[in-house]
């Protein structure tokens, strides 16, 4: 016989209704994979990462937009200071749009494909990853 803890049944109640949704990205013609962290230690890893990908790719600025492909269109607004964004684009007719305010933010959004929209705005010491593919 199983037992369920208190905090469990939320949880189970919320991941059953879950699948009786419809799925959005189907009807959307896209897929998101958005990774933000839930306490510090996983906001430093993942900032981590957002690093090291920009020292891989040569990134010496606090922001870089990087498009390839035809129809995009990117923002990327920063105020504060010790931001890191990143926007990269491959494909056609993508759209990203990322604001950092306040200081120690990182965020990297990628998307291939067609039609991937994007809107992300952090508001100090946040962290996020964004992968998209648009058909």
């Amino acid at each position: 016989m199983s037992r369920f803890t208190r905090p469990a049944l939320p949880l189970a109640a919320a991941l059953a209704l879950s699948l009786t949704l419809p799925l959005a990205p189907a009807m959307a013609n896209s897929l998101s994979l958005s990774i933000t962290p839930g306490n510090t230690q996983e906001a430093r890893l993942l900032g981590a990462l957002v690093t090291a990908y920009a020292i891989h790719r040569d990134i010496r600025s606090g922001a870089d937009v990087t498009q390839v492909g035809r129809n995009h269109a990117a923002a990327l607004r920063q105020s504060g200071g010790g931001n890191l964004g990143i926007i990269r684009q491959r494909g056609a007719d993508h759209s990203a749009d990322l604001t950092q305010r306040g200081a120690n933010n990182s965020q990297a959004i990628l998307q291939f494909g067609r039609g991937a929209n994007a809107h992300v705005t952090q508001y100090g010491g946040e962290s996020g990853l964004l992968l998209q593919y648009g058909w």
